[in-house]
């Protein structure tokens, strides 16, 4: 562990498929769509996570789909029994700022009641696919809460990515008026504008040393890195889609074959665990939105 980081660390992933993951990025053709490799991608790269957290001795929280909960419980029994925090992914990969109240009070009470009937584990936190709780449909909150969650860590507190639309969110844990607490994605502030890091794209993309130098100056602040991490991002089992423009196969695939080797960096050289734990251990403070 580095010398003068007393901040514990959140260990996160978002257990989903890659091609399930796209549909709301961008046109998948069809030849890529199909049930078994998705589901040999999923197994193959989770087991290739659980393996290297069990190699270094981590636990963390993963937010696993509800429909991966009904097609390969087996996977999620793993991880329960491995002693990680299972969380909800929503039923399907599908950003939430299209559903409507109604639907999204659906897809999350069968996802919640899924994964705790195949997990046999209370499920208390959630992660919106693509971290689309956003301006334009904060009222999810409420449903979360109304539907028994007691954390929500799907906001990304920045406008540098058009998916996201929330910049003048707070960046550190907090609890909301309604009694939810938000782990919001960890960013820092550079040049007036809060840059994200740390997880998925930014881990594949930004060096290793980068990465390391953010994460010191996080910890010394006080703040708590949120690291998430895609099962695609093992680089075990990658699907490749050749038909996509120049600039969106850059950003898909930029670093995957070295994700896996920054992250078995980061659990050597921070402190982490889950965010049940870190919930446990601190106190949220509260805050007015």
């Amino acid at each position: 562990m580095s010398q003068g980081t007393p901040v514990t660390n959140l260990l996160t992933f978002d257990i989903e498929g890659f091609i399930e993951a796209s549909h709301d990025s961008y046109t998948v053709p069809e030849r890529f769509r199909s049930d078994a490799l998705e589901r040999e991608e999923i197994e193959v790269n989770t087991h290739g996570i659980l393996d290297l957290l069990a190699e270094t001795e981590q636990t963390g929280t993963f937010f696993v789909l509800g429909r991966i909960a009904r097609d390969l419980p087996d996977l999620v029994r793993r991880i329960v029994s491995e002693g990680h925090e299972l969380g909800c992914h929503s039923f399907y990969h599908r950003r939430l700022y299209f559903l409507s109240p109604a639907e999204l009070r659906e897809q999350l009470h069968e996802a919640r009641c899924r994964l705790q009937d195949v997990g046999g584990v209370p499920v208390h936190g959630f992660r919106a696919p693509d971290f689309s709780i956003t301006a334009d449909n904060l009222w999810a909150f409420d449903i979360l809460l109304e539907l028994g969650f007691s954390y929500d860590s799907s906001v990304y507190p920045t406008t540098l990515n058009q998916a996201y639309r929330i910049g003048d969110f707070p960046r550190v844990p907090f609890r909301m008026t309604n009694g939810l607490v938000e782990i919001p994605m960890t960013t820092v502030r550079l040049l007036g504008a809060n840059v994200p890091f740390g997880g998925g794209g930014y881990l594949r993309l930004y060096p290793l040393s980068l990465t390391r130098r953010l994460f010191r100056q996080a910890n010394r602040a006080g703040m708590p890195v949120n690291v998430y991490f895609h099962p695609s991002e093992m680089g075990i089992v990658v699907r490749r889609i050749e038909e996509l423009p120049w600039l969106k196969k850059f950003r898909t695939y930029v670093g995957m074959g070295t994700t896996a080797r920054k992250l078995r960096a980061l659990v050597r050289d921070f402190r982490f665990g889950s965010v049940r734990d870190y919930l446990e251990a601190n106190p949220t403070p509260e805050a007015a939105r």
